[in-house]
């Protein structure tokens, strides 16, 4: 600060300019007080100075009023009138304060405004009357004026940006508010207003200084009044120390009672034995060999723990001492303080071991088994003797935590870990880490990974996985059956880094899954490259939209009776500029996978919809929609504003859906489809008879139309064989429902005269249409209308 500004206090540490203007404060503790403390002052204040500034504004108004018409007072008025309201509302609900007021940010901001606010009301209320009076009633007003930011000044006079304010916005308002050639509008004028704002800031400045560091000063000395306090408390009634006086020899001189109850031997027996014959010197370490060197060198020491063996617990100390010396100089001894630390170096020993081994299995962690790991590519790579990683995942871990409880859960993988440290421990020569990586995941590491042992050992882990695990009480059910894959990779020869070796064994267990799970695979390089296609194929397929690499086809529906076209379905084909067109069975399951099914999805509807807003209004388009699009919240809302979009009515839009939707009973699903019901569009069930199928399913939805399977109509040759059974018992079921029934694959013309016998209402296949480009089919359907 300068000199003319210094506080008439000593400057207290982290106390300056930016604390003093509030810039620079933390939003509660300390702070929120100081602010409590500000606006506490400001509310004592506001009583008498509120009446002060009323009588002003009367006293004004009544004498100068009538000079200036009331519409360009009026706004200031009621301004200056609304605040005073507010401030005497509040100090008329105030509630009496039982301890420190505190004050947010907001709060402190909210008050400083308003004063801020009302200022310049004032400055207003004086733009507006001052050029209308006479030069004796200006020097009246400016009077009163002074005497306005004097008493608001006052009133805040711990907050200096609210000073500030009312100075800037007064003070600058009483400026401007002179005519030219008024007698005020004369610099000795300026000058003396000047330095009153700089009384008055000053004043503000070091009055908010004085009470901020006599604040802080009270605030330190009751900190440190309370640490003293809980130290002598701590030390007196607790007795977690203990002094501790020794001779030049090392050799007990003073023996407290607290010293002698931890130690569990009597105060008699301990004086003069020396200190090192405590301890223990097998486990005491370098801890015991510094207490040793320090006595003997006299040197002080701090903190060192020892082993203190008291029967058969064996405990621990922290000691620290500092060398004493007799009124001659001479080397008498040491003095200093002890304490038990047991318990928090068994918490750290206990952190240590949650730090590092999983708490459930008692395995090594993934901390633990990144370390082993990174040890064993070294070594291999080096010595460039194979080691190995296997990675072992349960198959069907989570059926037992759904069915049974996560308690059952829990034992099972107890039993997991149990078994697979019995076989490594039974069937590995050399090193091994067996960790859990989370979840129903684990990993074994290998240092010895030459020959078949570590194939042996994967198809063991397979093997002993397959075997049922009892889960006694925890589920009342007996036991489980649950199976693992294991996949697993050699460094250094499929891989000669950690990351690259997590990646190959990840491959090997990923090619398990795909092959139907329950088997032992090793990593080849056809793997990583077929893993490195897939993601080529990804990151394709997501671009792929934005390319404009998406087709629509359309493939008519026909109506059995007339063969006249009822709609078209629409069919997604990708065209891939080095793959050329890539089949739906090899993208859509990649595109479920990673969620873009989600976009693409969106833009079929969009894109089916407005050609079909092409088509005559009696034809319509069928959209398959996959299970990951039915989870998304949003669908309903998206189809509405395709169907707005391109006027196209909602009861020709059906969605064709599949049984298998149905299986997981998800809640969301099903507010998804009662949306899009009462959206008005209709529902196609698709691939019935095939795979998961059951009466209940059609229940599930308001399906209006079945499509049989092309299977079933490949195989139906003739009236009375089994194919032609199934599907007349399908279209009679679908009759029965009010449910019209589409024959797919129907691509002669034998087959069409069967199905339209066996009842189907419409039929889709070859015969009337392949899929074809949107053109086509609108080029299609209008000429049959025109014939």
């Amino acid at each position: 600060m300068t000199a003319m500004l210094k506080p008439p206090v000593q400057m207290v540490r982290d106390l300056g300019w930016r604390q003093v203007l509030g810039l620079d404060q933390p939003g509660d503790g300390f702070w929120a007080e100081v602010r409590g403390q500000q606006l506490g002052q400001l509310s004592r204040n506001i009583p008498f100075n509120l009446t002060l500034l009323a009588m002003n504004l009367v006293a004004v108004l009544a004498n100068f009023g009538t000079a200036v018409n009331f519409d360009r007072l009026a706004p200031w008025m009621v301004g200056i009138a609304l605040l005073v309201g507010l401030w005497s509302l509040r100090i008329v609900r105030r509630r009496p304060s039982t301890g420190p007021r505190r004050a947010d940010k907001s709060e402190h901001l909210r008050v400083t405004c308003e004063i801020g606010i009302l200022a310049l009301f004032w400055s207003g209320l004086l733009h507006a009357l001052v050029p209308e009076l006479p030069a004796d009633s200006q020097t009246v007003i400016m009077l009163f004026s002074l005497i306005f930011m004097g008493a608001v000044t006052n009133a805040a006079a711990t907050m200096p940006v609210a000073v500030m304010l009312v100075c800037f916005f007064i003070g600058g308002g009483m400026v401007l508010a002179l005519p030219a050639g008024a007698p005020l509008h004369h610099p000795l004028v300026g000058f003396g207003l000047a330095c009153f704002i700089a009384i008055k800031l000053r004043s503000a400045l070091v009055t908010t200084y004085h009470t901020m560091a006599r604040l802080k000063s009270e605030a330190d000395l009751q900190e440190q009044g309370e640490v003293v306090r809980l130290l002598l408390n701590e030390y007196e009634s607790n007795g977690s120390d203990w002094l501790l006086e020794l001779d030049a020899r090392g050799c007990l001189t003073h023996v407290t009672v607290r010293f002698a109850d931890v130690a569990r031997r009597r105060r008699a027996d301990m004086l003069g034995q020396p200190v090192l014959a405590l301890l223990d010197p097998v486990q005491g370490g370098a801890t015991t060999a510094a207490l040793v060197h320090a006595i003997k060198e006299r040197e002080p020491f701090r903190d060192l723990v020892v082993p203190v063996p008291l029967g058969r617990d064996l405990r621990w100390w922290a000691l620290s001492g500092t060398p004493k010396q007799d009124e001659a100089g001479n080397f008498t001894g040491f003095r200093g303080v002890g304490r038990d630390v047991t318990e928090v170096r068994r918490s750290q020993e206990r952190i240590a071991q949650l730090a590092r081994f999983d708490p459930l299995t008692g395995l090594a962690n993934r901390s633990l088994f990144r370390e082993s790991l990174d040890d064993l590519v070294e070594t291999a790579t080096l010595s460039g003797k194979p080691s190995a990683l296997l990675f072992v995942d349960l198959d069907r871990f989570k059926a037992v935590n759904d069915c049974f409880g996560h308690a059952a859960g829990d034992l099972l993988l107890r039993q997991v870990a149990q078994r697979l440290q019995a076989l490594v421990k039974a069937h590995v020569k050399g090193g091994a880490t067996v960790a859990r990586l989370g979840g129903d995941e684990f990993a074994i590491v290998l240092t010895d990974g030459s020959g078949d042992g570590v194939q042996m050992i994967a198809e063991r882990i397979v093997k002993d996985m397959s075997r049922p695990f009892p889960l006694g009480d925890e589920s009342h059910a007996g036991s489980a059956v649950v199976g693992a894959s294991v996949g697993w990779a050699l460094a250094p020869f499929d891989a000669q880094t950690p990351e690259d070796l997590l990646k190959c064994a990840d491959l090997a267990l990923y090619r398990v899954k795909e092959q139907g799970r329950g088997a032992a695979c090793r990593f080849t390089p056809e793997m990583a490259a077929a893993a490195a296609e897939r993601r080529k194929l990804e990151a394709d397929l997501a671009a792929a939209q934005e390319r404009d690499q998406l087709r629509l086809l359309f493939q008519p529906v026909v109506d059995s009776d007339d063969e006249r076209i009822t709609g078209f379905e629409a069919l997604l084909r990708w065209h891939h500029p080095e793959l050329g067109v890539v089949s739906p069975l090899d993208f859509i399951p990649l595109a479920e996978e990673t969620g873009l099914i989600v976009p693409i999805g969106e833009w079929v509807v969009d894109e089916a919809l407005a050609w079909a807003a092409r088509w005559p209004a009696h034809v319509k388009v069928s959209v398959n929609l996959s299970a990951v699009q039915m989870e998304e919240t949003n669908l309903p809302d998206v189809i509405a504003g395709a169907l707005a979009r391109h006027g196209v009515a909602p009861e020709r839009l059906e969605l064709e859906i599949t049984e298998s939707l149905f299986l997981a009973e998800k809640p969301a699903v099903v507010d998804v489809l009662a949306r899009l019901t009462a959206l008005g569009v209709s529902f196609a069930l698709d691939d019935f008879g095939t795979g998961y199928s059951a009466l209940g399913t059609l229940q599930k939805a308001s399906f209006s139309r079945i499509k049989i399977d092309r299977s079933f109509v490949k195989r139906a040759t003739a009236m009375g064989d089994e194919a032609s059974a199934i599907i007349q018992a399908i279209v009679r079921l679908a009759a029965s429902l009010d449910m019209k029934t589409t024959a797919e694959g129907t691509e002669t013309r034998a087959a069409f005269e069967l199905c339209r016998e066996l009842g189907c209402t419409q039929v889709q296949g070859f015969l009337f249409g392949k899929p074809m480009s949107p053109e086509e089919a609108t080029k299609l359907v209008c000429e049959e209308v025109a014939a």
